[in-house]
């Protein structure tokens, strides 16, 4: 087995559903459907158990809410990407799901090579977000970040840890750079984006990259201009 494999699990309440995304998923050799879920805590105990790279699942399931059972995931296995295949669009679950930690959002009649291309992009380390539901949520998060602080003096409590070299991956990270398109830009191992990654996430308080990105906007340390997202157009 080739040791690059990207290992899915996946996760839908309807079984043809499961059935119609292993399909188009299991002919890819560079992807592995290493088991299903059918609700939401199954989800949480097979994600423990199996150790996907990647999770898809979507928003609405029984027994455990959708983004329950991120947060779940990602407090224990934060490495874990998750990507939302839903037919929902609003703009509050594209809110919710990024703010709970999701790396991808996609409407389920996204095609074969889209859902592939976004399985690949979240496992290296970048977002995803379908660019028809992106910029009215991402605008939404921002403008609540710069309310949610007024004056900012709390606000900038934590900037003065935050080293050069991090405020530049910093930068990097919110214009939608992989770890390793990171670490090829500052001649640095992939591994050492990683740890910057962890610990700028930690020193302003976020859940993940995406919040921390949205997060430096609120304290000055990135424009908002310059957020950008890995968009597919396919």
């Amino acid at each position: 087995m080739n040791r690059r494999t990207i290992k899915v699990l996946i996760a839908d309440d309807h079984p043809v559903i499961r059935e119609g995304i292993r399909a188009m998923l299991e002919t890819d050799e560079d992807i592995e459907i290493i088991g299903e879920a059918c609700n939401g805590l199954e989800t949480v105990t097979k994600t423990e158990e199996l150790r996907p790279n990647v999770v898809l699942m979507d928003i609405i399931m029984p027994n455990l809410d959708g983004l329950e059972a991120i947060r779940r995931i990602k407090r224990q296995h934060p490495d874990v990407g998750i990507i939302i295949l839903t037919i929902h669009s609003d703009k509050e679950f594209v809110i919710a799901a990024i703010q709970a930690g999701v790396g991808g959002y996609l409407l389920k009649d996204a095609s074969r090579d889209l859902l592939r291309h976004a399985i690949k992009v979240v496992n290296a380390g970048a977002t995803l977000v379908k660019s028809s539901l992106l910029q009215e949520a991402i605008a939404t998060l921002v403008d609540s970040a710069m309310e949610y602080q007024q004056g900012g003096a709390k606000a900038l409590e934590g900037v003065k840890e935050i080293s050069g070299r991090e405020r530049t991956i910093l930068t990097l990270l919110s214009e939608g750079r992989t770890n390793k398109e990171i670490g090829k830009e500052l001649n640095i191992t992939e591994h050492t984006v990683k740890k910057h990654v962890q610990n700028i996430i930690a020193k302003l308080g976020a859940s993940d990259r995406t919040q921390a990105a949205v997060q430096a906007v609120r304290i000055g340390l990135v424009k908002e201009g310059t957020i950008k997202y890995t968009i597919s157009h396919l």
